[in-house]
């Protein structure tokens, strides 16, 4: 199995910019919630998406988001 590192942290942005779950806009002086994900499978490139902190909560709580819809993790 190769090895994955997976992070999410809090990650202030300098530039306006959309969740990339939900495409909610948000600026960066009124950013206090949102949060990076990052997967590297280090033989691949690494991906990293922003999450506002809705979603971020969402996710936390196990209710995972796929292509605009809500599903409950089982």
């Amino acid at each position: 199995m190769p090895s994955v590192t997976v992070s999410l942290v809090h990650e202030r942005s300098d530039r306006e910019q959309a969740c990339a779950i939900c495409g909610a806009p948000f600026a960066p002086s009124e950013d206090s919630g949102s949060r990076l994900l990052s997967i590297d499978a280090h033989d691949q490139e690494p991906y990293s998406a922003l999450m506002c902190g809705g979603c971020y909560s969402k996710w936390s709580h196990g209710i995972v988001k796929l292509q605009g819809t809500s599903t409950p993790r089982k």
